[in-house]
């Protein structure tokens, strides 16, 4: 049974070090990769020590995390966790919600917002909250003076 724990940790491990270096994250880097993953799911916040874990066979994630990491990567959890199912998530229902979003902006910067926002809903859940961080950045910056 220890043999076929550690084949589902290695296995998993696999799958998620190429994820990663799919989307554009440095495995060689889990403090980076623990960085990100926490700011974009304060909620589920992972130390660097458990993505070194994952990437090293050692462990494989709670649910709650799978799902988030799921998520952030764009592939199914259950392909992600056992590598069985399909790997990219489905995504009907965004799709048909995208056609029917309607957007609504009041205030004096409106005219320069609306096209700003139609092509934020246009964005998947992962760059939406790529932006939502640039954007906090910009505020803090302005906030500040800079």
């Amino acid at each position: 049974m220890q043999n076929t724990n550690e084949n589902l940790r290695l296995e998993f491990s696999e799958r998620l070090q190429k994820e990663f270096t799919r989307a554009g994250l440095p495995i060689s880097s889990p403090t980076e990769i623990a960085r990100q993953f926490s700011e974009l799911y304060p909620e589920n916040k992972i130390a660097a020590q458990t993505v070194r874990k994952w990437l090293l066979a050692d462990a494989i994630p709670t649910q709650a995390k799978l799902m988030s990491l799921a998520e952030w990567l764009e592939v199914s959890a259950e392909w992600l966790r056992f590598g069985t199912g399909k790997r990219r998530a489905a995504k009907a229902s965004s799709k048909s919600a995208e056609s029917e979003v309607g957007v609504v902006v009041v205030g004096k910067n409106q005219a320069a917002i609306v096209p700003v926002v139609e092509l934020l809903a246009k964005l998947s859940p992962k760059n939406i909250r790529m932006v939502e961080s640039i954007v906090r950045c910009i505020l803090t910056s302005q906030e500040n003076g800079s």
